[in-house]
């Protein structure tokens, strides 16, 4: 299995970071995603416990389950389906004001089951995870920063 981590502080509010972060359709905003959309809402909001999200990155489908949701410091989701198939045991998301904002902690955990090459196929998708963690963090700020300048 492979772990990757991406943190990043938001010069905001931590419930107007979460609830941008959360805003799981909005995702189809960051480069590299074609659509992304709630199949199945959550219990007692959209995008919140057991809620279903499918993503469409091309190549790359994922099928995920928000399985916890304690707003506004974290939430957590599994991917149940993926094209390529994955294995993924965690994805977790955590939100700590700070001083200077909200910092935010994104960790997740997945392997492919390759024989012989199976590691190297984990570090690739490792790195291509990251760059787009990072891009979905950039947008999440990018979407805060211009709701505080509309106000």
């Amino acid at each position: 299995m492979y772990t990757l981590t991406v943190t990043k502080t938001i010069k905001a509010p931590i419930g107007e970071v979460f609830e941008a972060y959360t805003d799981h359709e909005a995702l189809s905003q960051v480069p590299g995603v074609r659509t992304c959309r709630v199949t199945r809402p959550g219990a007692t909001e959209n995008n919140g416990l057991g809620a279903v999200r499918e993503l469409d990155c091309g190549m790359i489908q994922l099928r995920e389950e928000i399985t916890s949701f304690d707003r506004p410091h974290r939430m957590e989701y599994r991917i149940r389906n993926s094209r390529p198939r994955a294995d993924h045991e965690l994805g977790l998301v955590d939100f700590i004001e700070t001083p200077r904002g909200t910092k935010i902690t994104w960790i997740t955990r997945f392997g492919f089951r390759i024989p012989v090459i199976g590691k190297l196929v984990d570090l690739g998708f490792g790195i291509g995870f990251g760059i787009a963690f990072r891009l979905v963090l950039r947008n999440v700020e990018q979407r805060v920063m211009a709701s505080r300048e509309g106000r």
